[in-house]
């Protein structure tokens, strides 16, 4: 069987889950190093930015998070995105000054200036929160658009799946998809895995039933106004409804609104199946490539 959910969850957990207390920091000297900053050196220099600070209590690793707790609310800085973005700078000089506005940032939240969601903000937050499968050429549209809007240390919240594919955390919103940033869940007192867990126990809910429609050897999901049909693929084991299933199945999803499958022994389905690779996907690309259904998930076919 199938297991998507696990495959989601275990790509965010960057860390045990168990609390544990933070043993050492760091000093930003350490950013004039070319070698990249490991999770545990994130968390010590997070630490130098933070212990001590009037106001703060109970800093701690959770989750593969630092959190510690001002102004009545905990808060969470997630040790893996925020690594990865000061790994990302080309050079000292860049790192030094994300340094500085990280520590303006920290200072601003334990200050409570930082802008703090009400809970009915929260709710509606979480409530649009959808998983979107994505081709991975996104991750860099999306700092591409952030950097145009000021915002050059914005990245993408998203976990890869396999090949090209990446699934990212989307608002389903009335008439766009906003997808969701690395650390913008904090603003609602959420982590990044809590954000993309959310996202996928909403799909769950959502996609209560969906329709398969036949095309001679080719068959395809449906569901609702069938926008995001690929991320069908995400549940659990939506192949247990589909009858007479081929022993192998080639997939392809070359869209966010395509998700087809056949009999991968069929040289025509399989012809048929990379005819659908190449097809214009509307602007909303997920896959160029074809995979087979295998024991523990998805597999390229080359």
């Amino acid at each position: 069987m199938l297991r998507f959910l696990v495959v989601l969850f275990a790509a965010v957990a960057v860390i045990a889950a168990t609390t544990a207390s933070i043993a050492g920091t760091i000093g930003r000297e350490r950013l004039n190093e070319a070698r990249p900053l490991s999770e545990t050196e994130m968390a010590g220099l997070l630490t130098t930015m933070i212990k001590g600070r009037p106001g703060v209590s109970a800093l701690r690793v959770e989750a593969g998070d630092v959190v510690f707790r001002a102004g009545g609310r905990d808060i969470r800085m997630g040790l893996a995105p925020l690594g990865a973005q000061f790994n990302a700078l080309p050079d000292a000089k860049s790192r030094q000054a994300a340094y500085d506005k990280l520590t303006q940032r920290i200072t601003e939240a334990v200050a409570g200036q930082l802008s703090v969601k009400t809970e009915a903000e929260r709710a509606r937050f979480i409530g649009a929160l959808i998983p979107v499968m994505k081709h991975r050429s996104y991750v860099e549209q999306f700092a591409a658009m952030a950097r145009k809007k000021g915002d050059p240390n914005a990245r993408l919240l998203y976990v890869p799946l396999e090949g090209d594919i990446i699934v990212a955390a989307g608002l389903d919103l009335p008439k766009i998809t906003r997808f969701v940033s690395v650390g913008e869940g904090g603003l609602y007192g959420m982590s990044d895995k809590d954000v993309l867990r959310a996202a996928l126990d909403n799909w769950v809910r959502r996609v209560d039933k969906f329709e398969i429609h036949d095309f001679g050897k080719l068959r395809k999901f449906h569901f609702g106004e069938g926008d995001y049909n690929a991320s069908i693929l995400l549940l659990e084991n939506p192949w247990k409804y589909i009858p007479d299933l081929p022993l192998n199945v080639a997939i392809a999803m070359p869209s966010r609104d395509l998700l087809a499958f056949g009999d991968a022994d069929d040289a025509e389905v399989v012809a048929a199946l990379r005819a659908l690779t190449k097809a214009p996907d509307g602007g909303f690309p997920v896959s160029k490539q074809l995979y087979k259904l295998g024991p523990q998930g998805l597999v390229v076919i080359p």
